[in-house]
């Protein structure tokens, strides 16, 4: 979601006014050490003929994560990188001196997230490169050739960046054979199971062709051949036909040749996968959507062996933040859905997750994603980021009902804000009751009758994470919550 590279808003709090390195400055050198202990110094790497991308940012910075997500410096890295043509380094450094190793790795009081998730080039916590670049606001990215001149840049894409390299630095060749294999989660329902396998072509020209197999230690027991067009960055996802796959055992997704070369880097072009049995639950279960910051972007829908539609919802209300309906009471919480697939056949059901923006679900600062619950316990659960236009899992979970009747219904309950400073709206359609639980498992807040619209002020309880247990005649459902 979000025009991010076009429209960034720019984090400037806590710089004094300065002039900011000027474009074709030397740059300067420097020798730093990244969080795993491994030392770069700069001017190494272009006496090498490399070309240096340097990402200043914060962990405290919006715009800063929203960059980091996009994936636009791990798909370069990932091209033209060490593990790539071994053409340019990519350095994050984190600018704020104040920022924490505990804050980096997402579990400090001073962070947007993990951001050493999607991130194998080195990360830096040094703010003194900051200073010596003079930078005024996060995040900044500069280009610095091999000639060792420095050029702020704007955050592109990974193509945006390939192409200003191209254009200033010298033509990148990359990988004539380069991709990375990534296994869908497989499930399995009915004695057979369908592998899917994401590509991601990281090769220097269009991947055309690929052969793909599934393995059991060294024997082959799939073959799925792909034709098409995915240009350098771009994924395409290899649906192999259904085969006999046993839940106990770890199979391997891997890719054989890609435009009939074997691929350059073994290594990331295969990936291990188990398959999951599907798990059954009654023909009445709660859908729990966690949405992100755009929820007027996401929609979902559950499917049965006929591939007909039995429930859906979405999409949730727009915010008012930002132009693309950023924020408001549906963004960032949890949207309960409770469906009854009444007198339904026994059967296995696909679920599929939709954003019509095209980029998943992918931005705020809580987790993303579904749950699907049947008696109290967890029948489905897939939590997401950038998927693209949408993800699909077939026979996600298997429901036990005997009739026919394919009688939907489908009932909504919600909590938010989530987080919240204290209070918690509700959207029901029937009175429910709540109880909110410490992490010690003390009930420490208590109300009944609630009805749509109705609110609960917990600005008394401290600062933190809890669980509300909401219980009416139809919804039954537990949610934590935190406090802000």
């Amino acid at each position: 979601m979000k025009k991010l590279l076009l429209s960034l808003f720019i984090a400037a709090a806590g710089f004094t006014a300065q002039a900011q390195i000027a474009d074709g400055s030397n740059a300067p050198d420097f020798t730093a050490t990244d969080i795993n202990g491994n030392t770069h110094t700069l001017s190494e790497y272009l006496a090498q003929g490399k070309t240096v991308i340097i990402d200043i940012s914060a962990t405290w910075c919006g715009p800063c994560w929203s960059y980091h997500g996009s994936g636009a410096l791990e798909d370069l890295y990932m091209s033209y990188g060490p593990g790539g043509s071994d053409e340019v380094v990519v350095l994050f450094i984190e600018g704020d001196g104040a920022t924490t190793l505990a804050d980096i790795q997402g579990t400090g009081n001073n962070t947007q997230g993990d951001w050493t998730q999607h991130s194998p080039y080195p990360i830096i916590d040094n703010a003194s490169i900051a200073n010596a670049y003079q930078i005024a606001y996060f995040p900044t990215v500069f280009r610095i050739c091999p000639e060792g001149k420095v050029y702020e840049i704007d955050p592109l894409t990974a193509a945006g960046l390939k192409t200003n390299i191209n254009t200033n630095c010298g033509t990148l060749e990359g990988l004539a054979s380069h991709a990375k294999a990534t296994a869908i989660d497989v499930y399995s329902c009915e004695g057979s199971a369908v592998a899917k396998v994401q590509v991601k072509n990281y090769g220097g020209s269009a991947m055309t062709n690929a052969v793909l197999e599934v393995k059991q230690g060294n024997t082959v027991v799939g073959t799925k051949t792909y034709t098409g067009n995915v240009a350098t960055f771009a994924s395409a996802t290899v649906t192999f036909d259904a085969l006999d796959l046993d839940p106990e055992v770890e199979y391997t997704a891997s890719i054989s040749t890609i435009n009939t070369v074997a691929p350059a880097n073994q290594t990331i072009a295969q990936d291990n996968f188990n398959v999951t049995l599907a798990q059954e639950g009654s023909n009445n279960f709660d859908v729990k959507i966690y949405t992100d910051n755009y929820p007027s972007e996401i929609s979902w829908k559950i499917r049965n062996s006929s591939n007909t539609v039995v429930a859906q919802g979405g999409p949730y209300q727009a915010g008012t933040a930002d132009q693309w309906g950023g924020g408001g009471p549906d963004a960032n919480t949890v949207k309960s859905h409770y469906v009854s697939l009444a007198d339904a056949a026994a059967g296995c059901y696909t679920v599929e997750l939709i954003d019509s923006f095209g980029d998943g679900w992918s931005l705020g600062n809580t987790q993303h994603g579904i749950e699907i619950v049947s008696d109290g316990e967890i029948v489905y659960s897939q939590f997401v980021g950038n998927f693209g236009a949408s993800s699909t899992t077939a026979s996600a979970f298997r429901a036990d009902g005997t009739l026919d009747n394919k009688t939907v219904s489908v009932k909504t309950f919600a909590m938010y804000p989530n987080p919240t400073t204290g209070i918690l709206n509700f959207s029901t359609q029937e009175t429910v009751s709540v109880s909110v639980i410490d992490v010690t498992g003390k009930t420490v807040f208590t109300a009944a009758n609630i009805n749509d619209g109705d609110s609960i002020n917990l600005s008394q309880l401290q600062k933190g994470m809890y669980i509300a247990q909401v219980k009416g005649e139809k919804t039954q459902t537990t949610e934590k919550i935190v406090i802000n």
